[in-house]
């Protein structure tokens, strides 16, 4: 009988990150895993709890296994329809929290037991035949449960999604965005566009039938304004606990930050909280820096009264005037946003303010292109025991189903705008048309890793 290598190789990858979640998750004194749970665990939250390299890890390895076992072992033509149906959990997910269900279970006296369908279906005055499939779905996807026929109650992980939580905030559904995703096909394979590498000739532009910018339009529209800059708010803050903590910052020879795009300050605000040595400013476009200004006010008022922290109006596109020694500069989910072209436009503004001692930090997703579908991956990073018997196993070299944000993302920005999240080979090619030389990478406890880029002296001679 031929032997079952994948599956026996997967079995054991999983059952060994699995003890090894276990394992730090109990060195870290953290509270036993379980869906069950009437308040959100710790690692719910990434913005405010920042795990265990190991921790970190054991948890990624383990679901890259359970989606190579899912593929290994799933028919095809159900995984087919699985992803034709996707769209219609995010549409139920949606539905949950626009009309307050999510709110409502939260709050139930006994929240353990459910709640009939019919009961919510008077409460929000809905059809409770609609309200069942929707409910269903969303148990499916592991966000709600059902406790008896028809009643159902929350899971822990939707918990996020109560009101003033960090999944409610980085939640939002834009008008047109199923109809872009829609539009995806026709636009690579049919329209005039599609080999034009141009920001305003992409999926966006045909199903919003506008010709701005993504962003310009974004800008002209304050009802989607508002939550998408909330949005993007979380989604930045879901590193910052790893940024502090995994970048030597101690090495930085320069005295100040800038923070190029920095948005409301919290990633430089949180940086200086940790190293005070440093100074900051927060640059970003006119329409923002007021209410920067307004917020470092109230959240940190000695920073600006003492000229720790300073905020100004400056333009990605337009030449860098802080210049010279005395700076080095963050560009945080800022490169991924445009194509190469424009890309380079905004990493050459900086790398020509540069002195020999300054630093880039790009801070995005290094996108890791699956070359050999049974990479090993090493994990002498999180190994408890150095006599620990290091099983056979292999993976994806971007982990799979662990990965499915960074390329989600890199289809989001392709979409709206033609970025991408780029592989590090990309990143060296983009960098060194700048006049740059990437100096380290550090990977971080979160999707993005720090790109830390120098002027390339050698270049010069």
């Amino acid at each position: 009988m031929a032997a079952h290598a994948e599956l026996d190789r997967l079995q054991a990858s999983l059952n060994f990150a699995l003890d090894t979640l276990r394992k730090e998750l109990d060195n870290s004194q953290l509270p036993p895993l379980s869906q069950h749970s009437a308040v959100e665990h710790p690692l719910d939250d990434p913005t405010t709890y920042l795990p265990s390299v190991g921790l970190f890890e054991a948890r990624r390895l383990s679901i890259a296994c359970l989606g190579e076992l899912k593929n290994l072992i799933q028919s095809p033509l159900d995984k087919s329809m699985d992803e034709t149906f996707t769209l219609y959990g995010v549409a139920c997910t949606d539905t949950l929290i626009k009309t307050g269900i999510i709110d409502y279970l939260s709050d139930v006296p006994n929240p353990s037991q459910g709640v009939p369908a019919a009961d919510l279906a008077s409460e929000f005055e809905l059809d409770s035949q609609k309200l069942v499939p929707i409910l269903r779905c969303c148990a499916a996807n592991g966000w709600i449960r059902e406790t008896r026929d028809s009643s159902f109650a929350l899971n822990r992980c939707a918990r996020t999604f109560i009101e003033g939580h960090a999944g409610r905030r980085l939640n939002f559904s834009m008008p047109g965005f199923m109809t872009m995703i829609e539009t995806i096909p026709h636009w690579v394979a049919e329209s005039d566009w599609k080999l034009s590498r141009s920001p305003e000739q992409t999926a966006f532009q045909i199903a919003f039938k506008t010709p701005l910018l993504a962003f310009s339009w974004i800008m002209e529209n304050p009802d989607v304004l508002i939550p998408i800059a909330d949005h993007l708010q979380v989604f930045g803050d879901m590193s910052t606990p790893s940024i502090v903590a995994d970048y030597p910052w101690e090495q930085l020879e320069t005295p100040v930050i800038v923070d190029c795009g920095g948005g409301e300050g919290g990633l430089v605000s949180a940086i200086l909280d940790a190293h005070p040595s440093f100074r900051a400013i927060v640059q970003d476009m006119e329409n923002v820096v007021a209410l920067t200004s307004s917020i470092m006010e109230d959240r940190r008022p000695l920073y600006i009264e003492n000229g720790v922290l300073k905020v100004e109006a400056k333009d990605l596109f337009q030449p860098q005037p802080r210049i010279g020694n005395e700076y080095s500069f963050i560009l945080r989910h800022i490169i991924h946003d445009w194509p190469d072209k424009e890309a380079a436009t905004i990493l050459g503004h900086v790398a020509r303010a540069l002195g020999p001692k300054s630093k880039i930090l790009i801070i995005d997703m290094v996108a890791v292109p699956n070359v050999d579908a049974t990479a090993t991956t090493s994990v002498k990073s999180f190994l408890l025991d150095s006599d620990t018997k290091r099983p056979n196993y292999s993976i994806p070299s971007h982990f799979g189903s662990a990965s499915k944000v960074i390329s989600g993302c890199s289809m989001h920005m392709l979409s709206m705008i033609n970025g991408c999240e780029r592989s590090l080979r990309e990143w060296e090619t983009l960098v060194r048309g700048c006049g740059l030389r990437i100096t380290n990478v550090y990977p971080l406890r979160a999707h993005t890793s720090i790109i830390e880029c120098a002027l390339d002296t050698r270049a010069l001679l």
